[in-house]
């Protein structure tokens, strides 16, 4: 949910009185490879005398059905919240709950199509827990456990569900992280679901950041093969690496397996873009995402997650600005796409009119870079390692800022830094209000209606290209002793 949601149902759910409260609430499903997601889309509070607040608190067949109502006439499904006063952190189910939420389940189905969502307010931290009521058989329904609950905008506010995310035992490695924001954050940080969009210069530093912090699931994206050119500014990668031609998220992967300080570390590296549907999907599984990539299509498709489905995404970029007398200037900027924050497009970060062009292969064609203007920002080679990692630097501390909030601020806006100058400014503007992705497509999940994946050609030829390359028998043999050296090391 939203974290303006979210003080919304706070607001209602918190009772002077002590007494426990409830309401009920539409939600749109959003499916990923491998997890579903329930996004809290509109409250749907009680009118006079459709609940009854006695201590505990009841509500009447009018209610729900008004409630059930309204949301299948959104295309969306019926959730049912209710308060624990006096609870703090995940809570269970008493009998009355489970018989409430079971007792409703069914119907609640039929109207809308989708199953009932349970949830539980925590009244003395403001923590959530949740459930799906699935039909186990005629007239049962049990529930099906959340593993979280997410609060995204302003800040990033996680509760856990410690059955089945179990938090992590911080270890000697970590000791110096963990003293600087205690415990608790870390424990929260660390059980993120965390995906890096690209696996270059950026990608690479900000993925190792991560890594040594504590991140316990670390999700790669990139399709591309390490070359001798990435060499002077990417992390990990060796010569032996471009020789053999390995794809930039095995090299970061395995790296990674290394540098990781969490016990039990789960480090995936994707050879998709994120702009297939493969790709997409798995992108859909994180809880955040770092969009570490140069082109308008795949940051057009983060964009969409970002709002359509509430994963929040961290971006930045590099503009350097030269010239044949040397260096006249460079700025990197950082910043956190999410709810109630300036998109990658209001904030400039993409064309929207070249996300076609990129679609039809024109942006891989060289003689259509070659035709572009010197200072095209689609000309530029602006990677360069110290820029990169003061990028990376930023953008890790924008994901710190909105889940740690250091003296309760999670939202600092963007960073823009300026090397000439060595000045630093804080962005932050909004979206425009024409923008569709903070209005129309907020928290539209599956149905947002917007076609952003497709065939990716330059990532079809690039696997390709290194299946047959990694055929030959002496790429193969060297290949194995340069893995069997490894894991000896």
């Amino acid at each position: 949910m939203t974290t303006d949601l979210a003080a919304r149902l706070t607001a209602h759910l918190h009772r002077d009185d002590g007494q426990e409260d409830l309401c009920f609430v539409a939600w749109r499903p959003s499916v990923g490879a491998t997890r579903t997601t329930a996004i809290l889309a509109e409250l749907i509070l009680p009118a006079d005398g459709e609940r009854d607040v006695h201590g505990n608190v009841s509500f009447t067949s009018a209610y729900f059905l008004r409630a059930a109502a309204r949301a299948a006439a959104a295309g969306c499904g019926l959730a049912l919240i209710h308060s624990h006063p006096t609870g703090r952190g995940w809570q269970s189910l008493s009998r009355d709950d489970q018989a409430a939420e079971a007792g409703h389940a069914g119907q609640a189905t039929a109207i809308t199509g989708l199953p009932l969502l349970g949830l539980t307010f925590a009244g003395i931290d403001r923590a959530h827990s949740a459930r799906f009521w699935h039909r186990v058989g005629a007239r049962r329904h049990e529930p099906m456990w959340c593993e979280s609950v997410r609060e995204v905008g302003d800040r990033i506010a996680v509760t856990w569900n410690n059955s089945l995310r179990p938090a992590p035992a911080s270890r000697s490695s970590q000791a110096r992280t963990v003293s600087a924001w205690g415990e608790e954050k870390q424990s929260s940080l660390a059980r993120l679901h965390v995906g890096v969009v690209g696996a270059g210069s950026v990608g690479a530093l900000v993925a190792e950041a991560l890594a040594r912090v504590g991140i316990e699931y670390i999700t790669l994206f990139d399709f591309d093969t390490v070359e001798i050119v990435n060499l002077d500014r990417l992390l990990h990668a060796r010569l032996r690496d471009a020789q053999l031609r390995r794809a930039k998220v095995d090299v970061l992967a395995r790296a990674l397996r290394y540098s990781a300080t969490a016990r039990r570390p789960r480090i995936r590296g994707l050879d998709y873009s994120v702009t297939e549907p493969a790709g997409f999907a798995h992108a859909l599984d994180c809880d955040v995402i770092f969009s570490c990539v140069d082109r308008p299509w795949p940051r057009a498709a983060l964009n969409l997650a970002a709002y359509a489905h509430l994963i929040p995404v961290v971006d930045g970029g590099i503009l350097v600005r030269a010239s044949p007398r040397g260096l006249r200037g460079a700025e990197w900027r950082s910043h956190l796409a999410a709810p109630g924050r300036a998109c990658l497009e209001c904030l400039g970060q993409y064309d929207p009119g070249l996300v076609s062009l990129e679609r039809t292969g024109m942006l891989d064609d060289a003689t259509y870079i070659v035709g572009l203007d010197a200072d095209h920002p689609l000309r530029r080679n602006e990677n360069v390692f110290p820029f990169s990692a003061a990028t990376a630097a930023n953008e890790v501390l924008q994901l710190l800022t909105a889940t740690i909030a250091p003296n309760g601020i999670g939202d600092l806006g963007g960073n823009l830094y300026h090397f000439a100058t060595g000045t630093l400014d804080n962005v932050l503007d909004g979206c425009k209000p024409s923008c569709v992705y903070s209005t129309v497509l907020q928290g539209a999940g599956v149905g947002h209606g917007v076609d952003v994946t497709g065939s990716h050609p330059a990532a079809e030829r690039a696997r390709a290209h290194r299946r047959r390359f990694g055929q030959r028998p002496g790429v193969r043999l060297r290949r194995t002793i340069d893995d069997l050296l490894a894991a000896l090391i």
